[in-house]
């Protein structure tokens, strides 16, 4: 059975899950302020997934992050192989969405100062360049000032290509972007990191330790959730075991997660 691509269709869309590989992590790193009594099953370091999605729409081609990178081999940076594997080459990307700008979803946007994605428009929230320009010696910005030539800064929600949106969701960053796909009725929702792990849904202010503003983090969680509830979507989350892809429902008070069967 395959574990590291998973395709599969959004209306029209031709969907592919590909795995980057895995970090490693400490249990309170990932999950901050987080009640010891939902994660006791979780151990005290463990590999957290890294899922991303590349989306065909017939007239483009698009990327949602790039993974860690080559520098970060072999236990991460396996997007580039899984692509090709699917016979997709770097270079026909048409578009990759930056929905934040953590070294585990950017780093594979160039190698040794080149874009990785050469033919390929970047874009970024405005609110999240500003935000790592302001630490402009820091590792997360000089991996995307290298895209300086090929980025596109957007102030507002924006629609990509018909029937794909970009939406501001902060809290985990300034600028963070997920993304609504819709086609033929059908519904997928990008979550990025608004979720951490299928258990923090039974307390919404865990939270990845690096998120910047928890409590607008908080809400946004909220109404991502509620939102996919409402909309019966397929939820797609970078961090949730391969290939990230399920439903959510809320159930007695509490969220829980249906995921897809592979």
């Amino acid at each position: 059975m395959e574990t590291n691509i998973f395709s599969f269709q959004i209306g029209k869309f031709q969907m592919t899950a590909i795995s980057d590989g895995c970090f490693h992590v400490t249990k309170d790193f990932f999950f901050s302020n987080t009640p010891d009594s939902i994660i006791s099953h979780i151990p005290d370091e463990f590999n957290a997934p890294l899922n991303f999605l590349y989306i065909n729409t017939d007239d483009k081609k698009i990327l949602v992050d790039a993974g860690f990178g080559e520098g970060h081999k072999p236990i991460s940076g396996q997007l580039l192989l899984h692509l090709k594997s699917k016979g997709i080459s770097p270079e026909e990307i048409d578009l990759v969405v930056i929905t934040h700008g953590h070294m585990d979803h950017i780093g594979g946007v160039s190698f040794e100062g080149k874009p990785t994605f050469k033919n390929a428009d970047h874009v970024i929230r405005k609110e999240e360049w500003d935000y790592w320009s302001e630490r402009s010696q820091s590792e997360e910005f000089k991996r995307l000032e290298t895209l300086k030539n090929h980025l596109t800064l957007i102030k507002s929600n924006k629609e990509i290509a018909p029937g794909i949106g970009l939406i501001h969701t902060p809290g985990h960053t300034p600028g963070h972007l997920s993304l609504s796909i819709v086609s033929e009725g059908e519904t997928l929702l990008v979550a990025s990191d608004i979720l951490n792990d299928p258990a923090a849904l039974q307390h919404l202010p865990s939270h990845i330790n690096v998120e910047n503003i928890p409590r607008e983090g908080l809400l946004t969680r909220k109404r991502f959730l509620q939102d996919a509830v409402d909309k019966g979507a397929l939820v797609f989350a970078c961090h949730y075991p391969f290939p990230g892809l399920g439903h959510v429902r809320s159930e007695k008070g509490t969220w829980k997660w249906s995921p897809v069967t592979l």
